[in-house]
């Protein structure tokens, strides 16, 4: 559900009265005898700044491209890694009967047919040359990466073998490879050690490195998102984050409980630090979605704010003890907009 940080005369009525802020008399801008003085610190800076309006919605931090990591083997699974496990080019997936029984490689084209002498020229070639080269295979350079199999085609694929333990020959079936786009990682067992596998049984989850949040938005809401759009992110962690939308649904889906709204997924994707942060799954988020935003303003703190009688907003200068009526606009992050008879780098006087 919505949950909008600050936005509405309702919010600003409401800061005021937990602020505990005085009603000035009269519209001479003459401050009130009683007024007491602020106590010493409980002021704030008039700044210069864009200030952005942001309505936040759950969302679920997760791995990008998830999949099922299926079997490529009939045996006994006898080894299975550890969810979280980071796998690279080159590295096994589990082992059957003792063996390990799948390899990791890069590329964007699934494992379709075995790789053997003999087979039609393809991109899928191409794409296994490219890994053999890269772990070590070609170290003569005899092989010409292309959608071609040749020779040193063959001979490669032996050494990659040999390597690890296989039998050298020349040949993979597409069960002993997977190709992913890049490092993956390694997600909940599906299937324990022990038990009997087949081609194409789930034995568990895998996805990639990057991490991603899974938002359900609201149909009614769906001009919120937009992709490339920035947006902000709290983590279980307590840390903020940025992120971009990446992928907006273009097909409403029906509600996941009786009575609710039909909402559109949205996929946000984490940006710098926040990208390498915890290594948690499914666990869940706020994310802010911009709804407004005004740009290089003068902006107060909103406990700065007093109520004028009669009407209207004014603000304290910290010292003088000068009172300047103003005019509120955007309120966001414990700021408003402001417009009135202020300057960049003046002091104003906050609430207790």
């Amino acid at each position: 559900m919505s949950r909008a940080l600050i936005a509405g005369g309702g919010a600003v009525a409401a800061l005021l009265t937990v602020a505990g802020a005085v009603a000035l008399g009269g519209g001479d801008g003459a401050p009130p005898a009683a007024a007491a003085p602020a106590a010493a610190g409980e002021t704030g800076a008039v700044e210069r700044r864009d200030l952005v309006e942001r309505d936040t919605m759950d969302g679920t931090l997760g791995y990008a491209d998830d999949a099922v990591l299926g079997a490529g083997t009939a045996g006994t699974l006898t080894r299975l890694r550890d969810p979280g496990s980071v796998v690279r080019r080159g590295e096994s997936l589990y082992s059957v009967d003792g063996r390990a029984a799948a390899w990791l490689l890069y590329g964007a084209l699934p494992a379709w047919r075995d790789f053997a002498p003999g087979m039609e020229d393809g991109a899928d070639v191409r794409q296994l040359e490219r890994n053999l080269r890269a772990l070590g295979a070609d170290p003569g350079g005899d092989m010409t990466v292309d959608d071609g199999w040749d020779w040193a085609t063959t001979a490669a694929v032996g050494r990659f073998q040999e390597e690890r333990g296989l039998d050298g020959t020349g040949s993979l079936t597409r069960g002993q490879v997977l190709f992913r786009a890049g490092p993956s990682r390694i997600g909940a067992a599906t299937a324990a050690v022990g038990q009997q596998v087949g081609p194409g049984r789930q034995i568990g989850r895998i996805s990639s490195t990057r991490r991603e949040i899974a938002v359900d938005l609201d149909a009614t809401s769906q001009g919120l998102a937009r992709e490339g759009d920035a947006v902000t992110v709290e983590l279980p962690t307590g840390r903020s984050a940025r992120g971009r939308v990446t992928d907006v649904g273009k097909v409403a889906e029906p509600a996941a409980e009786e009575g609710g709204d039909p909402t559109i997924p949205v996929t946000v994707a984490l940006r710098g630090k926040g990208a390498r942060g915890s290594g948690l799954d499914q666990a869940p988020v706020d994310v802010g979605f911009e709804v407004e935003r005004a740009k290089d303003v003068l902006t107060v703190p909103v406990k700065a704010l007093l109520a004028r009688q009669g009407g209207g907003m004014a603000v304290e200068l910290a010292g003088s003890g000068r009172i300047v009526e103003v005019e509120p606009g955007l309120y966001a992050d414990d700021r408003v907009e402001v417009e009135g008879d202020l300057l960049e780098g003046d002091t104003v006087v906050t609430a207790r």
